[in-house]
């Protein structure tokens, strides 16, 4: 959501452009249409009964699933996907944006599948005509404990940015991923897993850092390594059931920023204005990170951490060394399938909506989290010049609640409701403002 700060108040009621007003129906209409899932859930089961000696035979064959899927027996199979996802939204106090009350956040398409049994691919669309291509990437996967992948993708860092948008808890992804975990870039990977998934590992080098350190005057740190290990230990120890699928993580990266106006900067879920702004750096910059995911029966509970640091060698006024600029970011979410299901590997409504009588699945969560800018070191008078030996601080902590209704397996509803405090009035999106509430309904149909 990108939005500006508004210095009137805004006309929640104002008519909207033409073009806005048919987005909103055309949206709608999509995602009305969809309520029929229970035809296509029939359509799919009956392709499920087929004899299996007919699904292995070397013909082409189109299955009406999740999704819809164009096979040539082991060969060939190639998985036609669609993800929309709309807002409506309302700010306090009153902002505007670009968008009005209503974005079309995303209208992407994609194919993925396997050819020669040992390679997969990934082709994947946003629909619109600037930076459109979102994953693109061929994976070869002869052996399970050493694969390779190499294209456009994310980079193995953040629990939360890596998983896809379709399968978040909230309709906005945390503070933390926004703002200081990578994104996608152009690379090559080896990863593998052992033990049943029991240990995982992933490591490469991309041509830079990924899409959210990019801005209008920088274009991130230069070539980077980026690696991530996650196990689930507890497994290999006599620890109870519902302990044993704890999963912990531990990522990095590494890369090279050329010297500029080119520091990460802190944006607020608000608003596209920067809470903390761009400051001088040249040197190396690192992430570390830890994740920790747990989810017993219709529960599950997740937190992250990660610390960012850029060097800025020869940035003081004199041309001197300055200490690391610095930012720390955490979060701790919980969700509850009040309705039973399980969480993991993503909720399945045991009883979809329109079906035989049924409502779908519902889920309670929230969210609090931590996100601070400032430098490694403290000494002298602090200060908000980008070239100051000792940062000023600034930090955003944000409270996330919000129900999600899964109406069956396309449809999801997400309201949610996110309050945002910042520590610095000056450096604030509205100067002398610090605190800030978003209330939004958020729709959404993945094929």
């Amino acid at each position: 959501m990108k939005t500006a700060p508004d210095t009137e108040d805004a006309h929640p009621g104002r008519r909207m452009p033409g073009r806005r007003a048919r987005s909103i129906r055309w949206f709608l209409a999509l995602f009305l249409l969809t309520l029929s899932g229970p035809i296509l859930a029939e359509d799919s089961s009956e392709a499920e009964k087929q004899p299996q000696a007919q699904k292995d035979a070397n013909e082409f064959r189109f299955l009406l699933r999740k999704p819809p899927s164009l096979r040539f027996g082991k060969l060939f199979r190639i998985d036609f996907r669609a993800k929309f996802q709309g807002v409506f939204r309302g700010f306090s106090p009153p902002v505007t944006t670009d968008e009005g009350l209503f974005e079309f956040r995303r209208k992407r398409v994609s194919i993925e599948g396997t050819f020669l049994k040992h390679f997969e691919y990934e082709v994947e669309s946003e629909l619109r005509r600037e930076d459109h291509w979102k994953d693109v990437n061929l994976n070869f996967r002869y052996f399970r404990n050493f694969q390779i992948k190499a294209g456009k993708f994310k980079l193995p860092f953040g629990m939360e940015q890596t998983t896809g948008t379709m399968s978040l808890d909230f309709a906005y992804r945390s503070l933390l991923s926004d703002n200081l975990t990578p994104s996608r870039d152009r690379g090559i990977m080896a990863h593998g897993r052992f033990w049943e998934r029991g240990l995982n590992y992933e490591g490469g080098i991309f041509v830079r850092d990924g899409d959210n350190s990019l801005s209008k005057r920088s274009t991130g740190a230069e070539r980077t390594f980026a690696g991530r290990v996650s196990g689930t230990p507890l497994r290999l120890v006599a620890a109870p059931d519902y302990l044993r699928a704890m999963e912990f993580g531990l990522a990095m990266t590494s890369g090279t920023v050329p010297e500029g106006l080119k520091g990460l900067r802190g944006q607020t879920i608000v608003t596209s204005e920067a809470f903390f702004p761009e400051f001088y750096v040249h040197g190396q910059r690192r992430r570390l990170g830890l994740q920790w995911d747990w989810s017993p029966g219709p529960f599950s509970l997740k937190s992250e951490w990660v610390q960012y640091n850029d060097q800025r060698r020869g940035q003081s006024i004199r041309g001197t060394d300055l200490c690391d600029l610095i930012s720390r970011g955490w979060y701790a979410a919980g969700t509850w399938v009040i309705t039973g299901e399980s969480k993991a590997g993503g909720v399945e409504p045991k009883k979809p909506f329109l079906e035989k009588g049924g409502l779908g699945a519902v889920e309670l969560a929230a969210r609090f989290e931590v996100l601070r800018f400032g430098s490694s070191e403290h000494i002298g008078l602090a200060s908000r010049s980008p070239r100051a030996a000792n940062i000023l601080e600034n930090s955003n902590r944000a409270w996330t609640v919000g129900i999600n209704w899964y109406l069956n397996r396309w449809v999801k509803i997400q309201t949610n409701g996110i309050r945002e405090k910042l520590e610095d009035p000056q450096r604030s999106p509205i100067p002398g403002k610090t605190l800030f509430y978003t209330w939004l309904c958020h729709l959404q149909f993945v094929m």
